[in-house]
């Protein structure tokens, strides 16, 4: 499915509008929020019980499994050391990466390949997980290999992401989990885009790292430089329940919108990043080049992996791959260099600052509504 123009127009045309209103999408109220929410042990291992490990996540992007007998682990995301594969007849796996003899993982980083071997003892799993190779077999003993395999996650494959839920036990319903906003999500087209690069890095307290995502108040202060021709504090936010997604104008809207509409480039004149609960986000994905941001929340409420991939529409030619190359830096510095930085500042702060509540406004809608989505899932910390 791809996306309309006149879709687009009526975007921006609703964008437009935000611009010369100096204006967003607003909240009711301001709203606010206990620091506990950000700091309670007992709190954030339910949360992560609850939204990461019972809820489908992103576990891999299907252009990271281009072919049959393709794979891709999360290596260096404690907690969800995965393993995806694609398996000879193009079906999707994932694993925990972990072989079932000594726990080491049995394969890193992506390629290709049937057999997986695994580097302490050499016991090789096929793509679909199943133990196929046992070294000194006559040695080793009773083994049943059948009951052996790699320990399998349910996944399923949709709109070019391979979601899975972590707990064996919970439910596994993607369409309730995606309603309606499946269909906007095809609409992006990931399924049929590119690999280009992917990094991972640390961060402090997940949702400290996903508030700074989820609005462009911010945007002048801290990213003034790196993204000089955004424009702050206008947007649209549109919310398909506890999912949502922001239109945030560059400043070429102003050239855009004296053109002819048919005419119009929606991703020159403005950023469209989906959020979607609770930790993936998918910005300037109207444009050619999708940025997949994903938040995993680490061994404790203070770490938190992020794991960036930026994918491209174009045919992946020598010149895109060195045009891909040349945002590298860019996204580092914006994300590492200056939220994160910050994050981890308001982290630290926050465990001097007495449980003093934070005040979310009522210009930062989409960022209130992911707080209020957490809210229905997972109870707050008791007040002490």
């Amino acid at each position: 499915m791809k996306l309309e123009q006149s879709t687009k127009v009526h975007h921006m045309k609703r964008l437009i509008d935000m611009v010369d209103r100096d204006s967003c999408t607003m909240a009711e109220a301001p709203l606010e929020l206990p620091a506990s929410l950000y700091l309670d042990p007992e709190y954030w291992e339910r949360e992560v019980k609850e939204l990461f490990h019972r809820r489908p996540i992103v576990l891999a992007l299907s252009c990271e499994l281009p072919q049959p007998n393709s794979y891709v682990s999360l290596d260096n995301v404690p907690g969800f050391r995965i393993l995806a594969t694609r398996d000879g007849d193009g079906v999707a796996h994932g694993f925990f990466n972990a072989c079932r003899h000594r726990g080491a993982p049995v394969a890193s980083g992506r390629g290709k390949g049937a057999r997986f071997s695994c580097p302490y003892h050499g016991w090789t799993y096929s793509a679909k997980g199943d133990l196929v190779g046992l070294t000194a077999e006559k040695l080793f003993g009773p083994c049943s290999k059948e009951n052996m395999g790699l320990t399998e996650i349910r996944v399923q494959e949709r709109h070019g992401l391979i979601f899975g839920v972590l707990d064996p036990d919970a439910p596994f319903d993607l369409d309730d989990f995606l309603g309606d906003y499946g269909a906007e999500l095809e609409q992006i087209g990931l399924a049929d885009m590119s690999f280009m690069w992917s990094h991972s890095f640390a961060g402090p307290n997940w949702k400290f790292c996903k508030d700074g995502f989820i609005e462009n108040y911010h945007f002048a202060s801290v990213h003034g430089k790196s993204l000089p021709t955004l424009i702050g504090n206008a947007n649209v936010t549109d919310i398909w329940d506890i999912h949502s997604r922001m239109l945030l104008p560059d400043k070429a809207i102003h050239q855009e919108r004296q053109r002819p509409e048919e005419e119009w480039d929606v991703a020159a004149a403005f950023a469209t990043v989906y959020y979607m609960f609770p930790n993936t986000m998918i910005a300037s994905c109207w444009g050619d080049w999708p940025l997949v941001t994903r938040l995993y929340p680490g061994l404790q409420p203070d770490q938190t992996t992020c794991v960036q991939t930026l994918l491209t529409r174009r045919e992946p030619t020598e010149e895109v791959l060195a045009e891909a190359k040349g945002f590298e830096a860019t996204y580092k510095q914006i994300t590492q260099n200056e939220d994160f930085v910050l994050d981890y500042a308001i982290q630290h702060a926050s465990e001097n600052n007495g449980g003093k509540s934070f005040l979310l406004g009522r210009n930062e809608y989409a960022l209130q509504h992911f707080h209020q989505s957490i809210a229905r899932f997972v109870d707050p910390p008791a007040r002490k």
